[in-house]
Formats: structure tokens, sequence, C-alpha cells
């Protein structure tokens, strides 16, 4: 070989030895002793960073070079600098150039972490890379990228910034976790012990937390959020959102397809839906806005208001009033407690369109198409204990019989007959009314 391209050789020697070569000074650090190991690996823009930590924070911020600039900060807290060696040296950090990108791990000869050892790992890369993030015991933290993080710590909050053409997978075992979104990306998060704040995110987005609330921004795909005990807050949906809390209320301010979300204890309110709905609370109101689909909504201590509905509509509450607009399919509404008022919008004689409201407690209003076929029942029963007079109004030809005793009825068939409209209330007015 001539002494060219031994030397070329040789060169390319040191150049590759000189990215994993450490850097590591000791010196005081108030009461105690700091090392500060930095070591420097290849990575081009599109490659991952592999960061594993047997303990401590992980720390990644963005550059322009077209490497991996790592500083690993240890601190001891003991009393002599000899001491403290032997702890920074219990405290293993090992480097290397992988195929697609470059791999670093912080740990001790037995893979766990170190008594009387602070870490932090921190990491400059390239502004477009993905991060692989992993730590026993502490908080995570990374900054704007165009790629994707997976991130995981067994103890600590997740912290990430905007991601474009990535997605996102954050796992906590206690604390809180932050993404301000995936842009062309997807997501998932999920700690046992903090509340989720996600901003915007292209596709589908899985949240789930143990204890605490969670905020999401838009979201483009499929949504399911599930909190043990905490409010959930959905600026907009996508495809399908899906959101259960065992105590807090729900919050969808719209949706591009259908809306379920449930709670044992708090008030749920929902925008516009371009699809069905179903809501259920054990305690709260429930306010929806018009859907496209068919609506149900159900409370144990609340009342509950439809805006409108593409479909059939189902409330029930154990006490509260009930209103529904707009009704596009056929319409069952009960409540022990409260008045009912309610519109159907539709008169297709192909189409369902029985109606069945019932209250216990209080007036009834029902409006009805002026071109309806229907067979109407409605009957007003009065207490023994009631002292003011009920009737049944209504705009239609129908017979009232009863009017001053303790049992109204009104009975008859609009345009020939049709579907059921059953009305039945206690110690209250029926309205029958012509839209």
């Amino acid at each position: 070989m001539s002494r060219l391209g031994v030397n070329a050789i040789a060169a390319m020697l040191v150049v590759s030895a000189s990215y994993g070569q450490p850097s590591a000074t000791v010196e005081r650090d108030g009461l105690g002793w700091q090392e500060k190991v930095e070591r420097a690996l290849p990575l081009a823009a599109g490659d991952s960073l592999w960061i594993k930590s047997a303990q401590g924070q992980i720390d990644v911020t963005t550059g322009n070079s077209d490497q991996a600039r790592l500083v690993i900060v240890k601190k001891a807290r003991s009393f002599t600098e000899g001491e403290a060696r032997r702890l920074f040296a219990a405290m293993e950090v090992q480097s290397a150039a992988v195929p697609g990108g470059a791999r670093v791990t912080v740990a001790s000869a037995s893979g766990e972490g170190v008594n009387g050892l602070e870490v932090t790992v921190q990491a400059q890369v390239p502004s477009r890379c993905s991060v692989h993030l992993a730590t026993m015991g502490g908080a995570i933290t990374v900054a704007d990228l165009s790629g994707s993080v997976d991130a995981l710590t067994q103890g600590g909050s997740i912290d990430v910034g905007q991601l474009t053409d990535g997605s996102f997978d954050l796992v906590t075992a206690g604390g809180s976790i932050g993404c301000r979104g995936a842009r062309n990306g997807q997501g998932r998060a999920r700690t046992s012990g903090g509340e989720i704040n996600v901003g915007e995110v292209s596709g589908d987005l899985e949240l789930s937390t143990q204890g605490g609330g969670i905020t999401v921004g838009r979201v483009g795909g499929a949504l399911e959020a599930h909190t043990a005990g905490g409010s959930i807050e959905i600026a907009a949906g996508g495809t399908r959102v899906l959101a259960a809390t065992a105590g807090g209320s729900i919050t969808v301010g719209s949706s591009a397809g259908p809306v379920e979300v449930s709670t044992a204890g708090g008030s749920i309110r929902i925008g516009p839906v371009a699809g069905a709905v179903k809501a259920s609370t054990a305690g709260g109101e429930v306010a929806i806005g018009e859907a496209d689909g068919a609506v149900e909504a159900e409370t144990a201590g609340g009342g509950i208001r439809i805006a409108g509905s593409g479909g059939p509509v189902k409330a029930h509450t154990t006490g509260g009033a009930i209103r529904i607009a707009k009704a596009r399919g056929s319409i069952e509404a009960v409540t022990t407690g409260g008045s009912i008022e309610a519109e159907l919008a539709l008169a297709d004689p192909a189409a369902d369109t029985h109606c069945n409201l019932e209250t216990l407690g209080g007036d009834l209003t029902l409006s009805l198409p002026a071109t309806l076929a229907a067979t109407v029942d409605a009957e007003v029963t009065v207490d023994g204990w009631w002292s003011r007079s009920c009737t049944v109004h209504t705009d239609f030809p129908l017979a009232v019989k009863g009017e001053g005793s303790r049992r109204i009825t009104a009975e008859g068939t609009l345009n020939g007959g049709g579907d059921l409209v059953k009305l039945r209330t206690t110690n209250g007015d029926i309205n029958i009314r012509r839209r």
C-alpha cells in the first residue's frame, strides 16, 4: 500500500476516534463535587439518538451541527474529592455511533443507579432527527424537533416541544406530561399520576392518566382520553372522540366525527358534532350542540340541553329539566323532576318519528311539524296534594277530556295517523304546538 493510502487511513481513524473521545473534569460544587463528561457523536439530519440513563434528568436541545453533543453532569454529595471520584467512576458513560444514529448509556456495572449521586444528561442534536430516551428516575425535556420522540421515565415529568413530521410515545410512572403538538404525526401519553397537556395533533391520539386532568388541542384523527380523577378538555376532535373520567367535567369544543363521553361526577359540554353523540354523567348538567347523528344523553342529577340532532334523541335525567331542539328523528325523554321542552323537526313518513316524553313533576311542551302524520296519546295526572289546576293545550284538533279533573287526556290522529306520540306528566301542563 502507498504511503499516501496509509496516511489517509490513519487520518480516518483519528477522526473516527475523536467522536467518542471523552472529556471529563472534576471540580467543587458547593459542599459537594461535580464531574462533567463531554462527548460528541456523528448524527446526520434524519438520524436517531438513543439515550438510556440509570438515573437522573435528560434534556435535549437542538443546534445546527451534524453531531450529537453530550454533556453528562454527575454531582456527588461527599466531603472529599477521592470519595466523589469513586462515585463518579461507578457511573460509567458509554457512547457509540450505530447504524442510523448514535447511542449513549449512563449506568453502573449492575445497570442500576448509584446512591449519593445525581446525574443530568444534556444533549444537543440536529433539529431534524428523532430521539429515544429512557431514565430510571428523573424528568425528561425535549425541544422542538422535526422527528419523533419516545420517552420513558420511572419517576418524573415529561415535556416535549412542537414536533413536525414525527410522532410521540411518552410514558412516566409518576409525573405530568406535556407536548406542544405533532404535525403530520400521532401521539400516545400515559402517566400513573399527573396531568396531561397536548396541543394540536394531526393523527390519532391516545392519553391515559391515573390521577390528573387532561387538556387537548385540535386532533385530526381518533382521540381516546381516560383519567381516573380529573377533568377533560378537548378543543376539537377528529374522526372520533372517546373520553372517560372517574371524577370531573368533560368539555369537547367540536368534533369532525362521533363523540362518546362519560364521567362519574361532573358536567358535560359538547359543541357541534359531525356524527352521533353519547354522553353520560352520574352527577351534572349535560349540554350538547347540534349533532349530525343520533344523540343519547343521561345524567343522574342535572339538566339536559340538546341543540339539534340528525337522528333519534334519547335523554334521561333523575333530577332536572330537558330541552331538545330540532330533533330529526324519534324523541324519548324522561325526567323524574323537571319540565321537558322538545321539538321534532322531521315529518318524513318513511322515518321513525315516534315520541315518548314523560316527567313526574313539571310542564311538558312538544312542537310538531304541521304535516306530521302521527297518533297522539297525552295524559296529565294531578296528585291529591296538588292545588294548581292543570290542562292540555293543543294547536292540533285533538279530543281533550277531563278538564278540571285529576286526569286530563288528549287523543287523536294528525294527518291520517302515524307513529305514536305519547306524553305523560304529573302535576303539570301539556302543550302540543304546531311548528
